[in-house]
């Protein structure tokens, strides 16, 4: 069994681990026991609640108008919202843990659930969910949007936000060239033969309008490609990516994003490898027909007069499949008031808090999507579709997702897209082996 780390040592591994270096598995040194009944307080009193966030600038205003909303309801129990500006949110959070005073809810993105609950961080919902004073139906959420918030079969968050991944497409252009937009049923090979129809060159030989934009060696992003390819990129116990990461559904996804790039030459090459997305601008200056990913910049694109905006559906390769980005709220472990942070969460995360959180971003429950109208609107039904197609990300099967497989997954997507002669097979054998490796390694 692994020792027991302390805070401080625990902070100054996961800190090793973002820069590069491996750490044993170690978990936090405090066992919280709770329960979901209310504790009466001295008349008068207040709890006061704190809320760690990540969001900023205007992403804080839906937050302050939800936390007005519940105190207005909720007089006995005050929130502080305590948003990280700028710096590294998850080190702010691992500092605050480490020192036994981070706030009672925490917001962490879907790749980082793994990583914290595994140590302890979260107390387990499920008691929470299903108790008598204040319980929660969670047949109100849309189809997978609690799933991130789950370790191991046990609910520790509940859903802010999420996005699924798309296709952008500008109508102006499909319409120039008299191609028909893109719809549920199109497949790898529609969308091949519409980018293609869709690039245009000069008298030179210069393509002046490439047909789609790919998010270049974006890894969380190409594991749509290998979902709709019918690959996974680890076996499903957490334990092996040789066999997975390099089987032939893999090969078959890696080679047909590279192709893209390079034997069809529909997609222009990355801007900058490093940044987000592959860092380029060809679909909002109106010279790219298509772009490949999630929700986040659409509102700038309704906005730009280079766009005449439409959201299509995610091909199909083999399979009909897609992927989702989300975060989350939990309770900390180290809450002093679980059971009044509770009736914050269920009110923040649920349908008195999607009220709000619909004006910023898609919303997780139902009757909220449908009642605004949300889920038969032409742009936004698309988004909400793709959550009948989900596909689990390879995190979701461990927490060393990001120590030991994503950086040789990386690897693999930029040789294979800067050289058009690259061996895809051979690259990902050798990322297979190179991950495991590291696996290995960080589990002794």
């Amino acid at each position: 069994m692994p020792k027991r780390l302390s805070f401080a040592l625990l902070l100054i591994l996961v800190l090793l681990v973002v820069a590069g270096c491996s750490a044993q598995e170690g978990g936090f040194v405090q066992t919280v026991v709770v329960t979901a009944t209310p504790m009466p307080l001295p008349e008068g009193a207040k709890t006061v609640l704190r809320v760690g966030t990540g969001d900023s600038g205007e992403g804080l205003t839906p937050h302050f108008k939800i936390i007005e909303m519940f105190e207005a309801e909720n007089p006995d129990i005050q929130v502080q919202l305590e948003p990280v500006g700028s710096g590294d949110y998850y080190a702010r959070i691992l500092t605050q843990i480490a020192a036994g005073d981070p706030p009672d809810l925490l917001q962490i993105g879907d790749d980082a659930v793994p990583m914290f609950v595994d140590r302890g961080a979260f107390v387990p919902l499920d008691d929470f969910i299903t108790g008598e004073s204040y319980p929660l139906d969670t047949s109100i959420y849309l189809p997978g949007v609690m799933e991130p918030g789950k370790w191991q079969g046990v609910q520790y968050l509940l859903p802010k936000d999420f996005s699924p991944m798309a296709i952008y497409y500008n109508k102006r252009l499909f319409d120039e060239a008299g191609v028909a937009y893109p719809a549920e049923g199109w497949t790898w090979d529609d969308l091949l033969a519409t980018a293609q129809a869709l690039t245009k060159t000069d008298a030179g030989g210069n393509v002046v309008q490439w047909g789609i934009q790919l998010p270049g060696p974006w890894t969380t992003g190409f594991e749509y490609w290998v979902a709709a390819a019918g690959g996974s990129l680890i076996s499903e116990d957490g334990t092996s990516f040789v066999g997975y990461m390099d089987s032939p559904e893999v090969q078959n996804a890696v080679q047909f994003y590279a192709d893209l790039y390079n034997k069809h030459k529909v997609a222009p090459p990355p801007a900058d490898m490093n940044a987000f997305g592959g860092g380029n601008s060809e679909f909002d200056n109106g010279t790219a027909a298509m772009r490949l990913f999630g929700r986040w910049p659409q509102s700038g694109m309704k906005e730009n007069p280079n766009i005449d905006l439409g959201v299509a559906p995610l091909p199909a390769g083999a399979d009909r499949a897609g992927v989702l980005f989300w975060g989350g709220f939990g309770i900390s472990s180290l809450s002093d008031n679980p059971e009044a942070a509770w009736r914050f969460l269920r009110f923040y995360t649920g349908a008195e808090g999607a009220e709000i959180w619909k004006d910023w971003a898609l919303p997780t429950v139902k009757s909220v999507a449908e009642e605004s109208g949300l889920s038969t609107d032409p742009i936004e039904g698309v988004w909400l579709n793709e959550l009948n197609h989900l596909a689990p990300r390879a995190y979701v099967f461990t927490p060393y997702w990001g120590q030991t497989a994503d950086p040789a997954l990386r690897r693999v997507l930029e040789s294979a897209i800067l050289d058009p002669n690259a061996n895809v097979a051979e690259l990902l054998a050798t990322a297979a082996q190179e991950a495991q490796a590291a696996l290995e390694d960080v589990q002794q």
